[in-house]
């Protein structure tokens, strides 16, 4: 008999070094049958709310996201960010959502949910909000239901594939369903431009365009045939359509600042390079050579030069280094120096024969996954300057505060787990309650000890899956002192959270550094993951209100493909201390592991200090759960 996968996703790895315990084997078909049935929730009816940008993609930015009854009751509240939340409903009849979301107009839904676990998905299509001065926002893009979604997205990837047979198959069975909708033309445009059918494809971006004219890819894709027409200032008009849909958008921002190269507009072409390098960080490498070849035309060669060396010795396996090192090697000769001309050599700009993969690299992307965190850049406030060492030094301060002050909580935790297909719809939904208990403390002198205990005890075959997900509590302590060393730290500027505003500050592992705050396990072999991402931290308490995070880059070695997790913390007051503590709210992790698409969703609620009998519960915007059956107290060894 062949020995049993065991794996575990784990966080903060300070507690997998420290406590093998923790770290324990994880055998598939030992799960305890009381204990499993014990933690299972049964509910009538699960709607899910899915909130689009108005082309289609999911939100990015944060969102609340309501339900109200038929009789104007508050149900539940979710505070969002990826564009997606999930309610368990108890009772059957007519329901509202609500969404409301910083820079769009309040929108509203109706929706009738059923009895016996029905499962009902809620697109929400937002509308921009263009303020009493702006003009008439227009209408969102039309959406699909499920199955045409389900179609699309296996078109899509069987494009990604160059299946040309089978994408046309499903876009045939879409079109069906939905032929007017901008996507499924612009996936048809895709794929006549695959077979090099330009005048066919030209057709389908157009119709996609006219149906909605705020749609950013096939606008992107009619500037590459514009461009292949030699028609330079029509592609910057596309472009320029393009950046107004997605102004947040990186990739369209670098394409928009490589057009101005080549029209010799170098100060536009400078200002969105620079644009791109903002909201993209270290993902955007051409943009970087392109800021370089635009600041040569303008004749700052030192800024230049600097622009280069830095790129090269941050990210020396871009695929845009080789560029950057033949033109920073040019620099360097002499000749360049002493002659003016030779600059512009140098620095050509590149041929129109990479213009065709324009559209493939904007290729929309799946949904069941939120947006990756440098793949846009939410929205800051204009003309605020950010005391970065303030703010990284009073959050430090409250990290160090909140670890002396925590020795033992518990609260309830109620776990949902969703196995996804590749459309990104379930296929197997499973939730459990667990009683968990949570200690740290700083054990010696730089060296922090956290445990972890579900139903009082520390096992890992109480997952879905069996697969655990430990220390996601732990994120937070990227900020303490013991390890924001680890990490390079970018303020964003002063955005909106809630009904307060908070600086947004992106953070990315230090490639020298130690990755010490997450890693996976599977059997005996054991893999750091280094972590990038972004935190919302307040102005006024300076506490971490929120927290997103995506993994450096895939390991092939275990099959992680992708990884995005983000949690919202929330006060907690204890009142017989009078002390309040920032906890996490809810946490929401998705991971494409080991071919292996999960959802899982942890929400905490009911939480105690060990010194404190009474229950004390999360401070307002509350996230409403099921009650889940009492559980015994947990009984760890402390």
């Amino acid at each position: 008999m062949t020995a049993a996968r065991r794996s575990c996703l784990l966080g903060f790895l300070p507690l997998v070094l420290l406590h093998c315990s923790l770290s324990a084997a994880l055998s598939r078909g030992q799960m305890q049958s009381g204990q499993s049935q014990q933690g299972m929730r049964r509910v009538r009816a699960v709607l899910t709310v899915e909130v689009r940008e108005p082309d289609g993609s999911p939100l990015g930015a944060f969102a609340v996201i309501n339900l109200y009854s038929f009789a104007g009751d508050s149900v539940g509240t979710a505070s969002v960010r990826g564009g997606r939340a999930e309610f368990r409903v108890q009772s059957t009849g007519r329901y509202t959502v609500e969404v409301i979301a910083p820079g769009y107009q309040k929108q509203t839904e109706q929706v009738e949910l059923g009895l016996g676990g029905q499962r009902q998905i809620v697109l929400v299509t937002l509308i921009p909000d263009t303020g009493p001065n702006g003009s008439i926002a227009q209408a969102g893009a039309p959406i699909l239901s499920p199955n045409a979604q389900r179609e699309l997205t296996k078109a899509l990837e069987a494009i990604r594939e160059s299946k040309l047979n089978d994408a046309k198959k499903h876009l045939d069975k879409v079109s069906l369903a939905a032929p007017a909708n901008p996507d499924v033309n612009y996936l048809w445009g895709t794929y006549y431009g695959r077979l090099e059918d330009w005048t066919t494809a030209k057709a389908y971006w157009e119709k996609a365009v006219q149906i909605y004219p705020h749609h950013a890819f096939s606008l992107a894709a009619l500037a590459q045939l514009t461009l292949r027409q030699g028609d330079l200032p029509g592609a910057i008009a596309f472009l320029e359509r393009a950046v107004e849909a997605q102004p947040s958008s990186w990739r369209f921002q670098a394409i928009l600042a490589e057009a101005y190269l080549r029209h010799q507009e170098f100060d536009l072409a400078q200002r969105h390079a620079e644009r791109a390098i903002e909201l993209g960080k270290e993902r955007t490498g051409q943009a970087r050579v392109i800021l370089a070849q635009a600041l040569l035309q303008k004749y700052e060669r030192q800024r230049a030069i600097k622009t280069l060396e830095t790129f090269l010795s941050r990210q020396p396996s871009d695929p845009s280094a080789p560029e950057a090192q033949r033109i920073l090697d040019a620099l360097m000769r002499p000749a360049v120096v002493t002659a003016p001309g030779l600059a512009t050599t140098a620095i050509a700009a590149p041929s129109n024969s990479n213009v065709p993969q324009i559209a493939d690299e904007l290729a929309l992307s799946t949904h069941w996954m939120p947006p990756d965190v440098d793949e846009s850049m939410p929205e800051t406030e204009s003309g605020l300057a950010c005391p970065l060492e303030d703010v990284l030094d009073e959050a430090s301060l409250r990290l160090r505060s909140f670890v002396d002050a925590v020795n033992r909580i518990s609260a309830t935790e109620s776990l949902d787990d969703e196995i996804l297909d590749r459309a990104g719809f379930p296929t197997k939904h499973e939730s459990r309650t667990f009683t968990y208990v949570a200690s740290i403390q700083e054990a010696s002198p730089g060296i922090l000890r956290v445990d972890e205990y579900r139903n009082g005890s520390a096992a890992l075959d109480l997952f879905p899956e069996h697969i655990a997900t430990l220390g996601l509590t732990s994120m937070a302590l990227i900020f303490h002192p013991l390890f924001k060393d680890d990490y390079e730290f970018t303020c964003e500027g002063l955005s909106h959270w809630k009904d307060g505003r908070a600086w947004q500050v992106h953070f990315r592992q230090k490639p020298e550094r130690p990755v010490r705050m997450r890693a996976y396990r599977s059997g005996d072999q054991f893999s750091p993951v280094a972590l990038r991402g972004r935190a919302w931290i307040a102005t006024d308490t300076y506490q971490v209100v929120s927290i997103e995070t995506d993994i450096v880059a895939p390991i092939p070695k275990i099959r992680l493909k992708a990884e995005h997790i983000f949690i919202d913390y929330a006060p907690v007051k204890f009142h017989k201390n009078n002390q309040e503590l920032w906890l996490p709210q809810n946490a929401e992790l998705f991971v494409d592991y080991a071919g292996q698409r999960m959802h899982r969703r942890h929400f905490m609620h009911e939480y105690m200090l060990f010194s404190v009998d009474e229950k004390q519960h999360i401070s307002p915007p509350k996230m409403e759960t099921e009650s889940a059956p009492s559980l015994p107290g947990p009984q760890p060894n402390l």
